[in-house]
């Protein structure tokens, strides 16, 4: 029994070890830290005094180096300039059929309500499994305060979030809520 026991507190140990390793990851990247490689060349864009900033998306040094920079670049600004014009077949063009299937055109619409996405930049991009890649990205959006997100009900937002792509040209998948973080900027 008392093995059994001491098996069971192992165990536990080892599941809190690994849950505060999630933990630590998850504000390591929210600290604007890479986990691995090579930090970003130049520094993160500045915050514009006020507003969104510039819509055109940037790479980090460590982005552009990887083999799909181009095309994720290419997919992401398509991405937020169907946000900023409001324009729904050309979202549904740069994202996997399941995302856009959960979002049908009003709900979209609702959804993107006033915002205005800017000061875009894509931080890291890593390989996925089966030629999957995440892009990890930051972004300013301005908006009415009534058009934030539950709990986050402010006029500006700076966002970090981790936008899983598969196919090619690459397309924005179904992604979790927890790998988007936002806080008043």
């Amino acid at each position: 029994m008392a093995n059994r026991g001491g098996r069971r507190a192992a165990a536990l140990c080892l599941a809190l070890g690994l849950v505060l390793a999630g933990v630590g990851a998850a504000a390591f990247y929210a600290a604007g830290v890479s986990l691995q490689g090579l930090p970003p060349g130049a520094a993160p864009p500045s915050l514009p005094d006020s507003g969104a900033g510039s819509d055109t998306v940037a790479l980090s040094d460590d982005a552009a180096g990887h083999p799909a920079a181009t095309l994720v670049l290419e997919q992401i600004q398509l991405y937020f300039n169907a946000i900023n014009n409001r324009d729904y077949p050309t979202w549904t063009q740069v994202v996997s059929d399941d995302r856009a299937a959960q979002q049908p055109r009003e709900d979209w619409l609702r959804g993107v309500g006033s915002t205005t996405d800017g000061t875009i930049r894509v931080d890291r991009i890593a390989d996925l499994d089966q030629g999957r890649v995440l892009a990890l990205v930051r972004f300013v959006s301005v908006q009415n305060p009534d058009d934030g997100p539950p709990g986050l009900k402010v006029g500006r937002i700076c966002w970090r979030a981790a936008l899983p792509m598969a196919g090619s040209p690459p397309r924005l998948e179904v992604g979790d809520a927890a790998s988007t973080l936002g806080a008043p900027c």
